[in-house]
């Protein structure tokens, strides 16, 4: 009996010693990717307009298209992103220029890298922003975006840096890839001049990348669990022929409109899929996206 006490002892000693082993470099190699920094990045510089038109477009942009609003506030004074004790607390901080807002701190061209490669000033990335969406912004809706954010009021209000729990470390340590500078391809194939805007496939093409749409639908639109995201969010629904065969294009609007699931009218979480923003597009914006989304090849649920 002693004999075998003994080794039961030794065994959870070796358990011990080994979990504190994989602790320790799940921490180390995520400590490193967190805090690894990158250089300064050759990047095109953007026009800032200041013209009303531009402002609104702006506004119409990042509310509705690209969802800035839906992290950072309709205020742009930020919101506490993510809080959960095992993933973190993450804020999507305060864009304007009172203070605590990075609009004191960040030029315009600063925003320019921000937005398309995800790289900060001080050259560590950003956590979660997707800038492989908003690489593809055309100069003149960049520029736009821009000019809004620089266009509102200041808000005084300064978050806290971000904490990184457990499950995020470890996440991060496996590879996921929560910064956007991960992500962005290095050749950053940006459009100086998207297509016109219009009811056309191509249009939809392009308000789908700057909206963000693939990220959680994956690249194919077939939807699935979304990779990178928030693990507690619920698989995207397929989008491609496969998935929305059966729809009308009226009953695609009312799903954006309303925030009600097709069928049965299941109200649909703004945390993950933020029907809120999105069915602030106009109806020939809502209109060439469901053109892109029909003219897919259609695709099994997940399938890639």
């Amino acid at each position: 009996m002693k004999k075998l006490l003994k080794w039961l002892g030794i065994a959870a000693g070796v358990l011990v010693a080994l979990v504190v082993i994989c602790v320790g470099a799940v921490f180390a190699i995520s400590a490193r990717r967190i805090n690894r920094t990158w250089p300064p990045a050759d990047m095109r510089p953007v026009t800032i307009p200041h013209d009303s038109a531009a402002i609104a477009r702006g506004a119409h942009l990042a509310e509705a298209v690209t969802k800035c609003v839906h992290c950072h506030g309709d205020d742009l004074g930020g919101t506490m992103f993510l809080n959960d004790p095992a993933f973190g607390q993450i804020p999507a901080p305060n864009l304007t220029r009172g203070k605590g807002g990075r609009g004191t701190t960040y030029g315009d061209q600063d925003l320019v890298r921000l937005l398309r490669r995800g790289i900060k000033p001080d050259g560590h990335a950003a956590v979660i922003m997707p800038s492989d969406a908003y690489q593809f912004l055309g100069d003149a809706d960049l520029g736009a975006i821009i000019a809004w954010v620089r266009s509102m009021p200041p808000i005084e209000h300064e978050w806290p840096a971000p904490k990184f729990g457990p499950v995020f470390r470890m996440l991060v340590a496996f590879g996921v890839p929560f910064f956007p500078a991960d992500r962005v391809a290095a050749a950053n194939p940006t459009l100086v001049q998207p297509p016109a805007p219009g009811p056309t496939i191509e249009y939809g093409r392009y308000l789908t990348q700057i909206g963000g749409c693939s990220f959680c639908h994956n690249p194919s639109f077939s939807g699935g669990k979304i990779a990178g995201g928030n693990p507690a969010s619920p698989p995207a629904a397929n989008l491609t022929p496969g998935g929305i065969g059966g729809w009308t294009e009226a009953d695609f609007v009312k799903v954006l409109r309303t925030g009600k699931r097709y069928g049965d009218n299941a109200p649909i979480n703004n945390d993950f899929m933020p029907w809120i923003q999105s069915g602030h597009m106009t109806d020939e914006e809502i209109h060439a996206v469901w053109l892109y989304l029909q003219s897919l090849p259609a695709k099994e649920f997940g399938q890639q």
